[in-house]
């Protein structure tokens, strides 16, 4: 699968302890799940969600691999599988093109004949702290191109790695999409001094008596069993957690052991000189980066470990004065995961003459507010709620979706919106991620419809390099991600910060980066808006 530019039809761990914030809950009409009548007016519009749902789902379907596994001796194997150079050159200059063929073999050492594996594909010179993505494309007959560009002078080494086999990608997505049990959920009642806890999640029995919290224009729903002598609204907290089943098969467990992940596919050369050439391919683009510009991949490199975007000029590391000036009279929100709240830290550890409320709520995931009386500034990270994980008990009363928490933003002239989504969502089926990005869409619709002047940044999530627990947390669900991310969002005037791409290209190990790799996201921000 692939980052890929598909040519349509063919193929594209321990127990931790989470939080699943009932978000919706502020416009939720709590009841018990007997005898529900959606009003007439509502039909409409969800079939419209769902028809939407239903179209990027065959988008998805069509790009994955329909395999039959037999064996595993039939599957992709890296170590049988090969990388050449396509029209090999004695020299390359810097800002050449360069495209490596990857011919697939399975473990017998017979060719592949459809495509579906999961590549990752990079350059980079260490030397130079430099590094940048590849973008693959996927022929379907076994064969694969990897483009590059060469972006920087020197020794450039070239990096491809299996991922997934095909086989293993097709289990993932029919696993994903099957069935609710890696994750539980507990939610917590309380009537005046008494509490008591019960079952919740999104696919109960429906036998038993239950509480329903939905939002019916966004088609959102979630339950709890009803407990007895408790009402659906005495509903305060919940959580939830990692259960660490599995439903994989013995064979299908095997092809996710540690041997058959991220194996590096053989090369027939060793690196890639690239000198300048005086064709000045240093020279930067002077057209700063603007909101409005399209969503690519890949879209710039990292040399001594500063982002350079090629399709437009960023300015890199803001001194406090120039972060200051910025951040004058501005309203920003911050809504997302963690990886976000990185974004909150970085501005708390610059900006010492902001201060920052300690809310009520315990635990990491609590809202963070920082105000700057004398710039007149706020800045305000927040969860994007449902689901969302943590290893504690988090209040529900005062969660809610992005597209919620984005209709109760006025907008102006000085209010910026950053937002990202998509990590919290893999343990789940994607019908989930998907119709929540058609209601940001559709709600960002709304906004600028109020406020065409508000700016809007959005992020695609970071890969988590490594897990321990694949049907869960693996980056082909956040690949699939960055595919419906990229649909929903390609026309909308807003500017990215393209967290899939760049954390490739910083060869991230952890889901949350360094603070030297948080600085350059930072710095692409605020060339937006500044």
């Amino acid at each position: 699968m692939a980052l890929y530019q598909l040519k349509r039809g063919g193929a594209f761990a321990g127990t931790l302890t989470v939080l699943f914030c009932l978000s919706f809950w502020y416009y939720s009409i709590p009841h018990k799940t007997m005898n529900i009548k959606i009003p007439i007016e509502n039909v409409k519009k969800a079939s419209e969600i769902q028809r939407e749902v239903d179209e990027i789902l065959s988008q998805i379907e069509s790009m994955i691999a329909k395999v039959d596994l037999l064996h595993k001796d039939n599957t992709t194997c890296a170590e049988k599988s090969k990388a050449t150079i396509v029209n090999p050159k004695n020299n390359y200059c810097a800002g050449d093109s360069l495209i490596v063929q990857v011919d697939m073999f399975d473990y017998l050492g017979n060719r592949k004949t459809y495509g579906g594996d999961y590549l990752r594909a990079r350059i980079s010179t260490k030397e130079l702290n430099a590094g940048a993505s590849g973008r693959i494309e996927d022929f379907h007959n076994g064969t694969y191109h990897v483009h590059f560009t060469l972006y920087w002078e020197g020794k450039i080494d070239l990096s491809i790695l299996l991922i997934h086999p095909s086989e293993a990608v097709s289990v993932l997505w029919n696993k994903r999409n099957s069935w609710y049990g890696n994750i539980d959920y507990t939610g917590k009642f309380m009537y005046q001094n008494t509490q008591t806890e019960t079952k919740c999640g999104f696919d109960l029995n429906k036998s038993q008596e239950l509480c329903e919290y939905n939002d019916q224009r966004d088609e959102e729903y979630f339950y709890c069993m009803k407990p007895p002598s408790y009402e659906c609204d005495m509903l305060t907290e919940t959580r939830s957690w990692y259960t660490g089943r599995s439903i994989l098969k013995e064979l299908e467990a095997s092809l996710f052991d540690k041997s058959r992940l991220r194996v590096e596919i053989p090369k027939d050369f060793e690196n890639v000189n690239v000198t300048s050439c005086n064709n000045n391919s240093d020279k930067k683009n002077s057209e700063r980066c603007r909101i409005g510009m399209k969503l690519e991949y890949p879209s710039g490199h990292f040399i001594n470990n500063v982002w350079t975007p090629h399709a437009c000029s960023m300015k890199s590391n803001h001194n406090l004065e120039e972060l200051n000036t910025c951040m004058q009279g501005k309203v920003i929100y911050i809504l997302g995961d963690s990886t976000l709240r990185q974004w909150m830290a970085h501005f708390i550890s610059k900006l010492n003459e902001m201060t920052v409320l300690n809310l009520y709520e315990g635990g990491w995931a609590q809202k963070l507010w920082g105000i700057d009386l004398k710039r007149n500034m706020r800045i305000s990270w927040k969860r994007h709620g449902n689901p969302f994980i943590s290893t504690s008990y988090q209040s529900c009363r005062e969660d809610r979706t992005i597209p919620r928490e984005i209709d109760l933003i006025g907008g102006h002239d000085k209010t910026v919106i950053v937002l990202n989504i998509g990590n919290h969502f893999r343990s789940y089926p994607v019908h989930h991620f998907i119709k929540r990005l058609i209601n940001i869409r559709r709600a960002l619709v709304r906004l600028f419809r109020r406020s065409p002047e508000t700016k809007v940044i959005l992020k695609t999530e970071n890969i988590f390099a490594t897990t321990n627990s694949h049907e869960a947390k693996s980056d082909f669900h956040g690949l699939v991600h960055y595919f419906v991310f990229e649909l929903i969002f390609k026309d909308l005037n807003v500017g990215f910060v393209n967290g899939w791409d760049m954390t490739t290209a910083f060869d991230a190990k952890d889901v949350h980066p360094p603070p030297e790799y948080i600085q350059n996201e930072v710095d692409l921000f605020m060339t937006y808006i500044c």
